[in-house]
C-alpha cells in the first residue's frame, strides 16, 4: 500500500515566497493587506527567534531581518507577543503534518519522526524556552497547546478510525495518556536539560518509535 506523507517546514534563511498564489487580499474597510510581505515577516520572526532567543524577539529586529519599516509591522501586529504568536501557528503543520501510510503502526511512526524532527532543526530548538514562557504566561500556554498537543491528539484520533475500519491492533492503553507519553519524552530529550548533548535525532526516533510499537496489543 502507498505511503503518504505531508510536511511543511518553515524557512529560516533565505525566505523564498511561499508558492501559493497570494499577493493581496480585500480588507474592508481600509488597505489591502499584502499577505506576500506578511508572509516574509512571519519567515524573519523564526530567523530572529533562531539567531536572538525569545528574549531577544523585538518588533525592530524583525523588520530588520524583514527588510521592512517597525511601521509595516505594527500595523499588523500591535504587539510583540501578537506577532509571535501568529508565527507560533505556523509551527503545526511541522509538529503534526497529515499523515497516511496505511497502517496503524506506521502513522504512529511518522508522528513521531515529524515531531522529532521539527525538534531537532534550529527553530524547534527554541522549544523548550517557549515551555519555560508559558509556565508565566497563560495565553502563552494556551497557543503552545493549540500548535502542539490539540493537532497531535486529533490525528491520533484519525489513526485510530482508520486502524478500526481496518480492524488492526491498537494502543493497550488510553490514546491520549501514550501520545502524552512519547511527546512528553521527546520534548524532554530536545530541551537539553543539564548541559546534555543536543538530542540524537535518529537514536531518539528508534528509540520512540519501539517503545510505541510496545504499547500496541501483541
Amino acid at each position: 500500500m502507498s505511503q503518504t506523507v505531508v510536511t511543511h517546514t518553515l524557512p529560516l534563511k533565505n525566505v523564498p515566497v511561499p508558492v501559493r498564489d497570494r499577493t493581496t487580499a480585500a480588507r474592508a474597510p481600509g488597505r489591502p493587506v499584502n499577505l506576500r510581505l506578511k508572509d516574509n515577516i512571519l519567515a524573519a520572526i523564526a530567523r530572529v527567534l533562531v539567531e536572538e532567543g525569545y528574549q531577544g524577539l523585538t518588533i525592530s529586529r524583525v523588520a530588520k531581518a524583514a527588510g521592512v519599516s517597525t511601521a509595516t509591522v505594527y500595523r499588523r501586529w500591535p504587539t510583540k507577543q501578537a506577532m509571535f504568536f501568529d508565527a507560533m501557528r505556523l509551527w503545526r503543520d511541522d509538529l503534526t503534518p497529515q499523515i497516511d501510510t496505511g497502517s496503524f503502526a506506521g502513522d504512529v511512526d511518522e508522528l513521531i519522526a515529524a515531531r522529532i524532527r521539527f525538534l531537532a532543526t534550529p527553530l524547534g530548538r527554541t522549544y523548550g524556552t517557549l515551555l519555560g514562557e508559558a509556565v508565566h504566561d497563560p495565553e502563552f500556554g494556551q497557543v503552545l497547546w493549540e500548535v502542539s498537543v490539540v493537532p497531535a491528539r486529533a490525528q491520533m484520533a484519525l489513526f485510530l478510525e482508520r486502524a478500526s475500519r481496518r480492524g488492526e491492533k491498537v494502543f493497550c492503553q488510553h490514546p491520549d495518556t501514550v501520545l502524552d507519553m512519547l511527546l512528553s519524552t521527546i520534548h524532554f530529550r530536545a530541551m537539553n536539560l543539564l548541559g546534555r548533548e543536543p538530542m540524537d535525532a535518529d537514536s531518539t526516533l528508534k528509540e520512540i518509535r519501539s517503545l510505541a510499537r510496545s504499547l500496541i496489543s501483541g
